[in-house]
């Protein structure tokens, strides 16, 4: 696998050549990205053929909207957020399919309470979608470096040692970033709420 800034370097020219609308281009982009699109989905989805729906949705969106990407944010950073978006779209009516599966439903006054116990296990979008803007408001304020740090360790996964090897920085180095990222981002929430 190759690492984000290889990705970077070969990416530009693909973004460019699918913005000018070159098919083979954007096949090339949507391969690179499309295991991340659908782990991000299983997560949030819990269930693979939603997953593999929400991976498709997401590319179709990408596809006809590539020409509206305008590089202000990384490629990558652009499909997570689309990702999220589509997946709290399927989320939502799901939700609302149900409750209007439920209004179909006889009411009978014992059986209030067999349905009082019935509980939707999975976090509630409205409460995500708000805990995400405010991370994204939080990490407007953080320094370039800490942010990026912040965002490869605890959003992609890399170890302390990935990172310092790739930032050509000390281990204790990195920890102390993701330690003062953490921190800025408090007090930027606290500043917030």
């Amino acid at each position: 696998m190759k690492s984000n800034g290889e990705y970077t370097l070969i990416e530009g020219p693909l973004i460019a050549r699918a913005r000018q609308g070159n098919s083979d281009a954007f096949s090339e982009l949507a391969r690179m990205h499309s295991q991340h699109i659908y782990s991000i989905s299983l997560r949030m989805l819990k269930n693979h053929a939603d997953a593999e729906d929400n991976l498709q949705d997401v590319l179709c969106k990408v596809y006809a909207n590539i020409r509206r990407f305008q590089g202000r944010s990384r490629f990558s950073t652009w499909i997570v957020r689309i990702t999220i978006n589509e997946a709290l779209m399927k989320i939502r009516k799901e939700k609302s399919g149900r409750a209007a599966g439920q209004t179909d439903l006889p009411w009978n006054e014992r059986d209030e309470s067999t349905i009082l116990e019935i509980e939707d296990g999975r976090p509630n979008p409205e409460r995500q979608y708000i805990a995400n803007d405010l991370a994204k408001k939080a990490f407007r304020g953080l320094h370039p470096s800490l942010r990026q740090t912040f965002i490869l360790h605890k959003g992609e996964g890399w170890t302390h040692c990935e990172l310092a090897g790739s930032m050509g920085v000390a281990v204790a180095t990195v920890k102390s970033r993701i330690f003062r990222a953490r921190a800025k981002m408090q007090e930027h929430l606290h500043a917030l709420c």
